[in-house]
């Protein structure tokens, strides 16, 4: 049975996994000085997660996210699953929006923030800054 939204939002459930990840790792950047230019910039050709401004109010920062429930006793943690080829697709996506936008001349970086969501305690959310390189 599907729960009406609102009565899912009440209950907290009006979010998926990604979402709730997406939107705690946006919490703790806020912290940290970014301030969010985007959510969810979607293509045909995929999506970046966030699009941020560094606490230096000039680097755009790519930003991946990648969320995991703790109770699935997994040993690799969810950042890990940003490999090679995702790397290659985020760049891509990266290009093809500063070209489209013209933001060429501004410091770019790519960044991935893990959550881990815990039914009993307040989530984990782990940043690496600089976590690849753009391979153009």
């Amino acid at each position: 049975m599907r729960l009406p939204s609102l009565l899912r939002q009440f209950l907290g459930q009006d979010r998926s996994p990604g979402e709730q990840g997406e939107h705690l790792a946006e919490k703790h950047l806020k912290k940290q000085g970014y301030k969010t230019v985007a959510r969810n910039l979607r293509s045909r050709f995929g999506e970046i997660d966030l699009l941020v401004l560094g606490p230096d109010k000039r680097t755009l920062v790519f930003v991946e996210v990648k969320t995991a429930r703790a109770d699935r006793q997994s040993s690799v943690p969810p950042e890990h699953r940003v490999g090679p080829q995702k790397q290659r697709k985020i760049a891509a996506l990266a290009a093809r929006l500063i070209a489209k936008h013209k933001l060429t001349g501004r410091p770019i970086r790519f960044d991935v923030v893990g959550v881990d969501l815990h039914d009993d305690r307040d989530a984990d959310v782990r940043h690496y800054v600089g976590a690849f390189e753009s391979p153009w």
